[in-house]
């Protein structure tokens, strides 16, 4: 088990209630890369607390949701046993989704989970291996151009317009920086270029149907550069089991 992801385990309810207590799914980009998956087998990678999971169940899916931590876990069960929904959970490594039976999902998501996991090919190919050939996969991550290990925001004194400023790009690897939301999140991300996640999706045989970078409301700087980016892909019909 590794150190770093174990950490959720001291800050599960502090997660819960910044990200909002049995909150349902509020991300119209995310929603729309899912699209239909009524009557579908779907794995919500790196589930958390659950909030992805519940989203797909209530759209009609059979959901498997798999998280390392036990502690989110439980706040997940906890939910479902509040509100019924019918999502079933296993405590597991995203890295190598063991206990999953290969080509038994429809599909899978990771919602802004990713970039918290050490292995990034481990995953991917973990992904590729439970979904069935042509299945899909739906992603999101901070975004690997703008979140880098130096960031920061820049007001242009001329025009009071703002900024996003951005160095050591090159520079892959874990860091500290984008973690630090109300003791919620301490466990920081490991930093990988654009090229890096394409590169691993390549090797593990998921293809890239659509990619998305919407501009957010929250802050000024993100209406100048994306703060998230988005990736529907899928399992290539030639990727053996």
């Amino acid at each position: 088990m590794d150190a770093v992801e174990a950490r959720y385990d001291g800050v599960a309810a502090a997660y819960d209630t910044w990200v909002g207590e049995g909150s349902v799914l509020a991300d119209l980009t995310f929603e729309e890369l899912v699209g239909g998956v009524e009557g579908q087998q779907v794995c919500s990678v790196a589930c958390g607390q659950g909030r992805e999971a519940r989203y797909l169940a209530a759209q009609g899916a059979v959901v498997t949701g798999v998280d390392l931590s036990e502690n989110l876990l439980a706040l997940a069960r906890r939910h479902e046993e509040a509100e019924p929904i019918g999502v079933s959970y296993l405590q597991g490594d995203a890295q190598t989704l063991e206990g999953l039976a290969s080509g038994s999902f429809d599909g899978a998501v990771c919602y802004l989970a990713l970039m918290d996991i050490p292995s990034l090919d481990g995953v991917l190919q973990s992904v590729a291996r439970i979904l069935r050939p042509g299945g899909w996969f739906v992603f999101s991550i901070t975004h690997p151009c703008f979140k880098t290990p130096a960031t920061g925001d820049l007001v242009d004194h001329t025009n009071k317009s703002v900024r996003r400023t951005v160095g050591r790009y090159f520079a892959e690897g874990y860091w500290d920086g984008p973690g630090l939301y109300n003791d919620a999140l301490p466990i920081g991300a490991y930093h990988r270029m654009l090229s890096t996640y394409v590169d691993a999706l390549t090797r593990a045989g998921l293809v890239i149907d659509q990619m998305r970078e919407p501009p957010r409301d929250h802050a000024p700087v993100w209406q100048e550069v994306p703060q998230l980016l988005y990736v529907r892909c899928h399992r290539g019909e030639s990727r053996p089991l």
